[in-house]
């Protein structure tokens, strides 16, 4: 597991200020569930969290419990699942996706087709890559911003007008 560096979680959380609250979000690949909370904790109205490994899903699960009865918290839930399995049933629409595959399996051009109908025309997907090395937009999308945090890349990108 590689959670999201703390300042990148907080940077990229600053300039979606406008769009988390009342929000639906999707954590793909999401691990111990730290981009999820973070949206959670901001008003988002709802989270659903994807995970495929067990022991991770059990620690995602745990932490989203521990802030259950807050009356200022949305619906959540926890899905063990691959997340390319999870997108193949038709999930969504979501204002907001974050997908943080392992770096070694970080492939931008099917994370994006897989996600094309989850996301809501107007929606935003953060994609999260290894900093270094050479990678293309598929044709359908358009790259909005692209921040480097140490090893970390975070693109963010939405569907073509």
């Amino acid at each position: 597991m590689r959670p999201t560096m703390e300042r990148a979680r907080e940077a990229v959380f600053s300039s979606l200020a406008a769009r988390v609250p009342d929000s639906r979000v999707l954590d793909l690949f999401a691990g111990s569930g730290s981009l999820g909370l973070e949206a959670w904790s901001r008003g988002a109205a709802s989270v659903t969290a994807v995970e495929k490994v067990s022991k991770y899903w059990k620690i995602l699960q745990e932490n989203f419990q521990t802030l259950v009865g807050d009356p200022d918290l949305g619906g959540w839930q926890a899905v063990q699942a691959d997340a390319y399995e999870y997108l193949k049933r038709g999930a969504g629409p979501f204002d907001l996706i974050f997908a943080d595959p392992p770096y070694d399996d970080a492939d931008m051009p099917k994370l994006l087709e897989a996600v094309g109908g989850a996301l809501a025309p107007d929606g935003l997907l953060v994609f999260e890559m290894r900093s270094h090395g050479a990678y293309s937009v598929p044709a359908g999308w358009n790259l909005i911003k692209e921040k480097i945090y140490g090893e970390t890349r975070m693109l963010f990108l939405e569907h073509s007008k």
